[in-house]
């Protein structure tokens, strides 16, 4: 699986019938959860087996953007496509880079975000906006279709763009 890129997947990726929504919620800890629903909201119908893995995903992203920034608002986007999903969340502190990491003792209730992210994204990565001295940054992941029969949203390299 990819690894982050400097560069998001462009709205043409997803072709002139794709769907995007846009959400900003305020940095507040009922941010995950009002972006887990808007994201239920929006992928329900199309690709309901990919609302567990695409939940999971958002409600880790979004929870690592309240922790660890102070942007007084969060910013979600959602790409809808005929085979892929594709969520931004934007924040206004550029560093330090979410990584993942090794996974931690599985007592540990912290440290797992990205880890959890990486196994069940088709795609991931960060954009960072403001050139050389970067005023904000979006983490991003993909959700697939064709990963819905191979189960947690792994994606073999031969099946990407």
């Amino acid at each position: 699986m990819p690894h982050a890129s400097a560069l998001t997947p462009s709205a043409p990726f997803f072709g002139r019938h794709a769907e995007r929504y846009r959400l900003s919620t305020p940095h507040t800890p009922r941010a995950p959860k009002i972006a887990r629903d808007f994201l239920v909201t929006l992928i329900g119908v199309q690709h309901p087996a990919l609302i567990e893995p695409g939940t999971l995903c958002m409600s880790e992203v979004v929870t690592n953007a309240i922790r660890h920034t102070r942007s007084p608002r969060i910013v979600i986007e959602v790409s809808i496509g005929d085979e892929r999903v594709l969520v931004r969340v934007h924040d206004n502190r550029p560093c330090p880079l979410p990584a993942p990491k090794q996974p931690p003792h599985e007592e540990f209730e912290h440290g797992r975000g990205l880890v959890l992210v990486e196994a069940h994204a088709a795609r991931r990565g960060i954009t960072f906006f403001g050139g050389f001295s970067p005023r904000s940054k979006a983490v991003w992941f993909e959700l697939h279709k064709t990963a819905e029969t191979r189960g947690a949203g792994a994606i073999r390299r031969a099946d990407l763009p």
